[in-house]
This record gives structure tokens, C-alpha cells and sequence, in this order.
């Protein structure tokens, strides 16, 4: 297994709003219900993350990490508490105008690829631009510009299947990037990496950060992950207990 370089955590690279907020999350509480039990996963969060940070959410399993991440991008709704990204208050919002929001301001990546098994690879990197209505030759220019920029042009026309792990990611990245969104959301993008490929994306993505100013917000496990970050938010409970 090859040794993880040690990277000190970086301070913030912001260079158009640095003062700015472009999430902030106030006493959210989120609580799922069932008939013999009340869990309050999350319980009066309260956060601020400033533009072109890249921040990791990390602590135990069950501590809430993926239900702020969800909660804070509008996958998910809340009980009480507000949520504004880019000064638009998601609570505000219809649910198609937060549809319309997302696909707009916002890119995912997910530890499980999610990538339609019968599409090349950029055919899965150009569909959420034909989804939002984008022509297909400007849909298929801009997907490849964004393979070039993860170093997966050359298998643009591979299936998913016959891509590697660390290929996948980077096709779900790219993916994730191709309508240059203000915000990406990442929950455990290593998760199903090994070691080098753990490196190499994360390499990946504090570059992109840097050059595009674009806010992450990664939830992982891995200590390495949280050390490439600006910032570790740390939960327990449903309670940010360290920003």
C-alpha cells in the first residue's frame, strides 16, 4: 500500500467573496419518526461555509453527516431551521423551483457511482445537460472538456463497466462538474477507493477547488480525506461539536 503524502490543511483559497457565506444553515433539526421510535438526526446544526472553501463533515456513523449533507443541498427536507445557499432560502422555494436551483448551482458525487450502466462514459457526463435542455453538440463539447480535466477523455466512449474504480469516480465527477456549479456536494467520495486512487482523486479535487473557486463539501470517513481540507466540521449526535 503506498505511503499517503501528508498534507497540511489548507488555509482558504476564496479569491472573489472571501468574506461571504454561500451556505449558511440555522438551528436545522431533522427528525425521523416510525411507529415505536423518535431519532433526532440532526439537532439545532448551525453553520456558515464561505465561497470556494472545501470543507469535510466527518465523525462516527449515525453521528448526521449525510443527512446535513442532504438536508443543506435540499435532497432532503427539515423539520425546523433555515438552509440559504447563495442567499436564496431553500425553504422558500417550490419543490421544482428547488429542482430548478440544484441543477443549476449544484453538483453530486456519491461513493456509489450511480452511473446508467448502457451509457459511455460521456453520454453518463452529458445527461444532466440534455435533462436542463442544452443542445446536444454543446452538451457533448462541454462534457468532453470536462473528461479532459479529470484525465478520462480517452474513455469517453467506455461503458461504466469497463472503467476502474478510480475511473468511475472520476467519471462522477466530472459528471458532477459539467454545468459549473457554485457548490458540489461529495458524500464518501473515496469510500470504495483504495489508497492510490484515494490520493489521486483527492489530488483531483483540491486542484479543481484552487482553479475554479468552487465550494466543496465533502462527508468522509477517511482522517486523509479531512486532512486535504480547509476545514473538518466534526459531528456527534446530530450536533456540530467542532467547526
Amino acid at each position: 500500500m503506498p505511503k499517503k503524502t501528508q498534507h497540511k490543511s489548507s488555509q482558504s483559497n476564496v479569491k472573489r467573496r472571501s468574506a461571504n457565506s454561500v451556505i449558511i444553515c440555522k438551528n436545522v433539526v431533522k427528525i425521523y419518526k416510525s411507529t415505536n421510535i423518535t431519532v433526532t438526526a440532526l439537532n439545532g446544526v448551525d453553520l456558515n461555509i464561505k465561497e470556494g472553501e472545501m470543507v469535510a463533515i466527518m465523525g462516527p456513523s449515525g453521528c448526521g453527516k449525510t443527512t446535513l449533507l442532504n438536508c443543506l443541498s435540499g435532497l432532503d427536507s427539515m423539520d425546523t431551521g433555515s438552509v440559504s445557499l447563495q442567499g436564496m432560502e431553500l425553504e422558500s422555494l417550490s419543490d421544482d423551483k428547488l429542482s430548478e436551483f440544484r441543477a443549476k448551482n449544484m453538483g453530486f458525487v456519491f461513493q456509489s457511482y450511480n452511473l446508467l450502466p448502457v451509457l459511455t462514459t460521456v453520454e453518463n457526463v452529458e445527461l444532466p445537460l440534455l435533462v436542463s435542455g442544452s443542445s446536444a453538440k454543446e452538451a457533448r463539447k462541454r462534457s468532453e472538456a470536462k473528461l479532459d480535466d479529470v484525465g478520462l477523455l480517452d474513455w469517453k466512449q467506455h461503458l461504466p463497466g469497463e472503467l476502474s474504480g478510480g475511473q468511475r469516480q472520476r467519471a462522477t465527477l466530472a459528471r458532477a462538474l459539467v454545468n459549473d456549479p457554485a457548490i458540489v456536494w461529495a458524500d464518501e467520495p473515496t469510500g470504495n477507493l483504495d489508497s492510490t486512487n484515494e490520493i489521486e482523486i483527492m489530488d483531483l479535487l483540491t486542484d479543481l477547488n484552487k482553479k475554479n473557486n468552487q465550494t466543496f463539501v465533502i462527508v468522509s470517513h477517511s482522517d486523509y480525506v479531512g486532512g486535504r481540507t480547509n476545514r473538518i466540521i466534526k459531528m456527534k449526535d446530530g450536533k456540530v461539536v467542532k467547526k
